[in-house]
């Protein structure tokens, strides 16, 4: 996990909590600019900063020191829920990446895909 994925995770959880870099980076007592190339993975984060960063954002540190695909086999087989299509696999796990906003959009397309295929087939 290199530098630049940790940023991209370390951004979607500061807007994801809905706090701007302004904000975010006030609380951790840095200059926007720094967090700015955090998340553009131009500048190392420590672990020290990183734990602060996870509890600021309510994450748990491994959320972003983790592979995607490890998080998302962590969260699909836990219990009897395993999914094994791939495609349908590929969807839920692009769906973690999204803010809550996005899978919204995401359902509310869902359902209107459902209701076309209703209304074509009645």
């Amino acid at each position: 996990m290199g530098t630049k994925d940790i940023g991209r995770k370390l951004q979607q959880a500061r807007e994801d909590a809905g706090l701007s870099q302004e904000q975010l980076a006030s609380r951790l007592g840095c200059a926007q600019s720094t967090l700015s190339n955090y998340e553009k993975g131009k500048r190392r984060l420590y672990l020290a900063q990183l734990e602060k960063i996870a509890e600021i954002l309510n994450r748990p540190i491994e959320y972003f020191l983790e592979s995607n695909n490890y998080r998302s086999t962590q969260h699909l087989s836990s219990g009897d829920n395993t999914i094994e299509e791939p495609e349908l696999l590929q969807i839920v796990n692009a769906l973690y990446e999204l803010s809550s906003e996005q899978r919204r959009s995401v359902m509310d397309y869902i359902i209107w895909q459902k209701n076309r295929q209703t209304y074509r087939e009645g």
